[in-house]
């Protein structure tokens, strides 16, 4: 097969798929960006979860008769895991790219994705490397949460460190190291099997916001499948644009700007407990929502002290 038909036989293998809420020019750039990979999917559907933006309309004027877009609406939000689920269910090709709305792919993103599922038959999930619009390098990918890692989470003292440059220089970004294989990626750009997906039933719909991909990475790994990082795959994402329209839906405001918080520390807190007791039992969901305690209790004793006596 010549190069150009590898690439046509890529795109025709393809279905994207972009949950969305209330992040209509977000979800433009994404659509402008894989429109103009090489090559483009087959197939991309936009899951206008309840927005009031007007995403639908603006998405249908840009690519009008559905013939490569299909936008599925949602009349009220029923939440992100709920909208990539109806998305993946009327995807109709073999690879199925979960993209959140506020990210935008490189011009061989796409195929080096195809490529490595090409390549390993084992391979299951995979994810891509992700930046953030300036460049700089941002997770995307790595091992399951450790109870240090949750009392690290909890406490801030991650996010300080990342931000101390002998650190950067000393333990590169996860997922920016080289590594191929590991346990788990991030939704943000995750590309799994569609066959994969239907008998792991999609994402569980039991958590709010996040560690939907955290489980969903570590059931194919149970099921004998492999999951990695695909370094030649470059997409930027805009952290936090995507979830904070989120939060702004759950707070019952129609705009994201009414939410300055890029995370929901609370709900992020209350999912990771609910998947280590599905993971392993209530005696796990205990021991992880102890550590996320004293994370969080170091965490504000380091706030206060930063903070200074009280005049």
């Amino acid at each position: 097969m010549s190069g150009e038909g590898a690439r046509r036989a890529a795109a025709a293998t393809l279905s994207v798929v972009i949950p969305t809420h209330d992040t209509r020019e977000l979800v433009l750039a994404c659509l402008a960006s894989l429109v103009r990979a090489d090559p483009p999917p087959d197939e991309i559907l936009v899951v206008d979860d309840g927005s009031g933006d007007g995403t639908a309309a603006a998405v249908a004027a840009s690519y009008p008769g559905g013939e490569r877009v299909r936008v599925l609406r949602h009349e009220r939000p029923l939440g992100f895991t709920a909208a990539a689920n109806a998305g993946a269910a009327q995807a109709r090709r073999e690879l199925l790219l979960l993209l959140n709305s506020d990210t935008e792919v490189d011009r061989g993103a796409l195929q080096a994705l195809v490529a490595a599922f090409a390549a390993d038959p084992k391979l299951g999930v995979a994810g891509a490397s992700l930046v953030y619009p300036d460049g700089r390098p941002q997770w995307s990918g790595g091992r399951a949460p450790t109870p240090l890692w949750l009392f690290a989470l909890a406490s801030g003292a991650g996010e300080h460190l990342a931000a101390w440059r002998p650190w950067r220089r000393l333990r590169p970004v996860s997922g920016h190291r080289g590594e191929r294989e590991v346990d788990w990626v991030t939704g943000a750009a995750l590309m799994i099997r569609r066959a994969l997906w239907e008998s792991l039933g999609g994402f569980d719909p039991h958590f709010t916001l996040y560690a939907q991909d955290l489980d969903l990475c570590l059931r194919a790994r149970d099921a004998g499948w492999k999951v990695s990082i695909v370094p030649e795959s470059r997409v930027v994402h805009h952290h936090g644009a995507t979830i904070g329209a989120a939060i702004a839906s759950r707070r019952g405001s129609a705009d994201a700007s009414a939410a300055p918080l890029r995370q929901d520390n609370a709900v992020l807190q209350a999912d990771l407990v609910r998947w280590a007791s599905k993971r392993g039992g209530d005696a796990a969901g205990r021991r992880a929502a102890r550590w996320l305690r004293l994370g969080g209790r170091l965490g504000g004793l380091m706030r206060r002290l930063a903070a200074g006596p009280r005049t």
